[in-house]
């Protein structure tokens, strides 16, 4: 009974303090929120992928005087970028003059500017002649600059083969003792762009190249994977906080000492196993009802969905006992309430950040890594956080289970054998 009312003492003082509260719930949670809107807010967790729209200023200057009534290589080049298929890629817009182009892209109200030259139909048209196309781009940007660079040369590719075909023409008619007047080459070029436009050229009949955005392969992954990478992120938060607070409840045990209510305690009929197992069953109770409430407002907040529920539950028995075991050992190296906030705020966070908890987002980590985060309880229990978030079942987690059972069992007897040398 009375390990009981200890261990209640401790759950009353633990939420009834505000600093508590928020290292329980408020800080993982806003931590894990502004690491997934830095990593591109929430996902569903589907194989969607969708590309930012690129807005894009054309300068259209072509002049095709004298070509083809009808052909002008500037205006098939903008009709390329304002083809309807291409609208959840693009946003295209004419511009008045280069300097507004320039400008707009340097004040990042455009992605890429295009600037067509006056002589762009006579260069498309001509076998002697040449123009360029200035692209001018937000160097920040990557992937819509790359998407429209590779349109306009796609055109200007087109245009080519056309000076490409007049010139074959030419020295095929040469090698059968004809020659090719200026005149025919002209034809041939201009009859070649004219199917540049038509509805016969390009993929499946379509005068715009195709573009098709998919998501990068690999290995399917379980629909039960939870939404990621929030998940990974929300699991390495989770373990940290857990284990922090089972520091910050077996701190009470110095608090008490230096206060003198353990004195007190022990002049009473009030074995010490009785107050230090009341201790360790409120920090378990307290780091269960936080497991708890984190993976509930996870589940709201982000969508994660943390696999099977018998999983779930192992695996949050394994982290609840590892941490209030190793919270009870590491408060029993300390000597006074002084080295509490500099030994559990440095320790946890060297453990933390061996065990993996702050790289759940890094791609293809070195193996030694994982390798160093199994030395730690920390390692193992985000291993089974994300064997549960991969979907795996309860044989699948039942090493990492085990292995966070019997290092919190050792770190509990380490520290109960300390303190009662202590208070002995």
């Amino acid at each position: 009974m009375k390990t009981l009312t200890i261990a209640a003492k401790d759950l009353k003082h633990i939420f009834q303090s505000g600093f508590s509260l928020v290292m329980m719930f408020g800080a993982p949670l806003l931590i894990t929120g502004l690491l997934a809107f830095a990593f591109g807010g929430r996902t569903s967790g589907t194989d969607t992928f969708n590309l930012p729209v690129t807005r894009v200023q054309v300068v259209n200057l072509d002049q095709p005087a004298g070509a083809d009534p009808g052909f002008a290589a500037g205006k098939l080049l903008v009709a390329v970028l304002q083809d309807p298929s291409l609208s959840d890629l693009l946003a295209v817009t004419l511009a008045a003059d280069e300097a507004s182009a320039r400008t707009a892209v340097d004040e990042q109200r455009a992605g890429v500017a295009i600037i067509i030259p006056p002589d762009f139909t006579a260069a498309a048209t001509s076998p002697d002649r040449g123009a360029a196309v200035v692209i001018y781009r937000d160097p920040t940007l990557t992937i819509g600059p790359g998407i429209v660079t590779d349109l306009v040369r796609h055109v200007i590719d087109g245009f080519s083969g056309a000076k490409i075909a007049g010139q074959v023409t030419a020295e095929g008619l040469s090698a059968a003792g004809a020659e090719a007047d200026q005149a025919l080459k002209d034809n041939i070029i201009r009859a070649y762009t004219a199917w540049l436009q038509s509805d016969e050229h390009g993929a499946e009949g379509a005068a715009v190249p195709r573009l098709a955005v998919v998501a990068p392969t690999g290995a399917a992954q379980p629909k039960s994977q939870g939404a990621a990478p929030i998940g990974p992120i929300m699991a390495g938060m989770l373990v940290f906080f857990v284990f922090f607070m089972g520091g910050n409840g077996a701190e009470s045990i110095i608090r008490e000492a230096e206060q003198g209510t353990l004195a007190r305690l022990s002049s009473t009929p009030t074995p010490l196993a009785a107050m230090l197992g009341g201790k360790f069953i409120g920090v378990m109770v307290s780091l269960g009802l936080q497991v708890a409430v984190l993976l509930l407002a996870s589940i709201l907040l982000f969508g994660i969905q943390w696999g099977q529920a018998a999983t779930v539950m192992l695996v949050s028995l394994g982290l609840i006992v590892a941490s209030a075991g190793f919270g009870v050992m590491l408060m029993s190296l300390i000597t006074s309430s002084r080295q509490t906030g500099p030994v559990l705020g440095g320790v946890m966070t060297l453990t933390g950040m061996l065990g993996g908890l702050f790289t759940t987002t890094i791609p293809n980590i070195p193996a030694g890594f994982d390798r160093v985060a199994l030395l730690t309880p920390q390692g193992w229990a985000l291993q089974g956080w994300k064997l549960a978030l991969s979907g795996a079942g309860v044989g699948e987690t039942l090493v990492p289970v085990v292995v966070m059972l019997v290092m919190g069992s050792a770190f509990l007897a380490v520290g109960v054998a300390l303190f009662r040398r202590r208070f002995a």
